[in-house]
């Protein structure tokens, strides 16, 4: 029987390269950010993920993306990534951003 997450649009089945592919773009669940500072964020948060995330070491990923957010942005950022978690936080308005890469979770924000 197919997986109902690996079905395209048209209903067929897609390839295990291009599943990861589509899967591996960036996934916006929820922003409360200026399109400027959120077009920043996802480029700091798309180098950081590419560099550390295929190694698994998402704290070095996080620690890239907080400090590259209090050098561009100013301090008070914070930063958290994994593939399974929950979290209810008080921010900054207009200072959070959530989002998924691939199946890795990433919430970026300020308090």
């Amino acid at each position: 029987m197919p997986d109902p997450a690996k079905a395209d649009a048209v209903g067929g089945e897609l390839s295990e390269a291009e599943y990861r592919k589509i899967s591996s773009r960036p996934h916006m669940k929820f922003n409360d950010m200026t399109s400027e500072v959120c077009t920043e964020t996802i480029e700091i948060i798309t180098m950081a993920v590419d560099k550390h995330v295929p190694l698994k070491n998402y704290e070095a990923a996080a620690q890239l993306i907080k400090q590259s957010m209090d050098k561009k942005f100013g301090s008070f950022w914070h930063c958290f990534i994994g593939e399974g978690y929950g979290f209810d936080i008080s921010y900054q308005q207009r200072h959070m951003l959530y989002m998924y890469v691939g199946e890795i979770g990433i919430l970026v924000y300020k308090c």
